[in-house]
């Protein structure tokens, strides 16, 4: 059996019945959650099947946050939510819940160790970044939504409206791709497509290289 098929066996076990504490229930909560995190991973490499990985961070922020109540397993669950975060993209609602609990795990982890972690600040002020950028895209004020890094995105990318159908359209624009090979030059017919699935939303898409005309994409 492989990852994909265990982890659909795994999820409708754990979803055919209520939470448990038992030491078992524990366990397949665990390896759920790893295998959202390798397969999240897996699907960024291979640059396809991005949708798959919102679904697989809400099926470990889901799992997490019953399993953040016991002691033994906050290493862990730090482990698993800083991975699952670095595979949340385009969703920064999704992102900013996954970081609140990162937080909480990492409070626990300084509470148990008696000592403050040096990432628990780094992840602090990673919220406030999401938390101002979100509040102002739901005021409509895009321009005051500031980039995260020296390349440029379009703000709309922090607008409730995109985190709604941006699976679907990255579903549209994968499957019109299926026969491209995945190396150099990839990524400008991916944002063609996306743009043009994008549009059947509503959404007009900026793509990076139209925001950051100066930079050299391959």
């Amino acid at each position: 059996m492989d990852k994909r098929e265990r982890y659909t066996q795994l999820l409708d076990a754990c979803e055919s019945k209520p939470l448990s504490s038992s030491a078992d229930d524990l366990d397949r909560y665990c390896e759920l959650c790893t295998l959202c995190v390798d397969l999240s991973v897996e699907n960024l490499q291979n640059m396809d099947r991005s949708w798959e990985n919102t679904q697989m961070a809400r099926v470990v922020l889901h799992y997490a946050t019953y399993l953040e109540k016991f002691d033994h397993l906050t290493n862990y669950l730090y482990s698993v939510l800083k991975k699952m975060v670095d595979c949340v993209q385009d969703h920064p609602r999704l992102k900013l819940q996954m970081l609140r609990l990162l937080l909480k795990v990492l409070v626990s982890i300084e509470t148990q160790n008696m000592h403050d972690l040096s990432i628990t600040d780094d992840v602090r002020n990673e919220i406030s970044f999401y938390r101002r950028n979100i509040e102002f895209a739901d005021k409509g004020e895009l321009e005051q939504v500031r980039d995260s890094s020296f390349l440029k995105s379009d703000p709309v990318e922090w607008t409730a409206e995109w985190e709604e159908v941006i699976d679907q359209a990255d579903k549209i624009a994968y499957g019109n791709l299926k026969d491209i090979p995945r190396g150099m030059g990839f990524c400008f017919a991916f944002w063609h497509e996306r743009t043009l699935a994008l549009e059947k939303f509503g959404i007009d898409w900026k793509n990076p290289h139209i925001m950051n005309p100066k930079v050299m994409f391959d």
